[in-house]
C-alpha cells in the first residue's frame, strides 16, 4: 500500500504591506514523519482544509494553531523530524518562500485537497488505499512552512521535547507577524502511507528522534 496522492492542505499568498517592506523576514521549515496510526491527523487536515480561511490573516493563525495543536496531541506518534529556519532580506523572502514551497510540493504525486488563498479543491475525501497500514514501517509526514516578520531561530529537533518546543514556538506566531504559511502532508488519504523506502527518498534531511 503505497504512497498516493498527497496535499499543500493549506496555504497562503505572500502577504508584504508596503509599510512593512523593510528588514530581515523569519522562514521556518519544519517536518515530521510520523507513524501511519496518526491516520485521524490525514483526516483532521483536510477538514481544516475544508473549513479554513486562507484569505485572512487571523484564518491563516488559526490554521497554524489548530496544525500545530493536532500534531502536538500524538507524541507518541512522532519518528522523524527536520527543523530549518533562517533569515532572508525583504526583498528576496516572497521568491524564498515560494522556491521553498514549490520543493516541497513537487515530492506529491498528485495535489488532492487544498485550499490556497481562499480556493478550495477537493476531490477525494478518501484514499482507495487499503487502510491495513504497517504500524511501524510506514508513514506520514507533514511539513509546515512558515515565513514571519517576527525574528525567529528554531533549534534541530533532535529529541521529543525539542520538537515538542518547535511545535509551541511555530503555533504561537501572531497574525499580525504571519506573512505567509503552508501545511503540505503526505500521503492524504487515510488509507495511503508512505513506506520506509519511499519516506527516505523524498526527505532525506529526516533525523530519527
Amino acid at each position: 500500500n503505497g504512497g498516493g496522492g498527497g496535499a499543500p492542505a493549506i496555504g497562503s499568498g505572500y502577504r508584504a504591506p508596503r509599510e512593512l517592506s523593510t528588514g530581515p523576514v523569519s522562514l521556518l521549515q519544519l517536518q515530521i514523519g510520523l507513524l501511519a496510526s496518526a491516520k485521524s491527523l490525514q483526516t483532521d487536515l483536510r477538514q481544516l482544509a475544508a473549513s479554513a480561511d486562507t484569505s485572512s490573516s487571523s484564518g491563516l493563525q488559526r490554521v497554524l494553531q489548530e496544525t500545530t495543536l493536532a500534531l502536538l496531541r500524538q507524541p507518541e506518534l512522532w519518528v522523524y523530524a527536520n527543523v530549518e529556519s533562517g533569515s532572508v532580506p525583504f526583498n528576496t523572502s516572497e521568491s524564498t518562500f515560494n522556491r521553498l514551497s514549490m520543493t516541497e510540493r513537487s515530492k506529491l504525486r498528485a495535489e488532492i485537497t487544498t485550499n490556497v488563498s481562499g480556493v478550495r479543491n477537493g476531490n477525494a475525501a478518501e484514499s482507495s488505499g487499503s487502510g491495513d497500514a504497517d504500524a511501524t514501517n510506514e508513514f506520514i509526514v507533514v511539513t509546515v512552512l512558515v515565513a514571519s516578520r517576527q525574528s525567529v531561530k528554531l533549534k534541530q529537533a533532535d529529541s521529543g521535547e525539542a520538537l515538542r518546543e518547535t511545535l509551541r514556538i511555530l503555533g504561537s506566531t501572531s497574525s499580525s507577524d504571519l506573512m505567509a504559511l503552508e501545511v503540505i502532508w503526505q500521503p492524504d488519504g487515510s488509507g495511503d502511507v508512505l513506506s520506509a523506502e519511499e519516506l527516505v527518498m523524498a526527505y532525506p534531511n529526516l533525523q530519527h528522534l
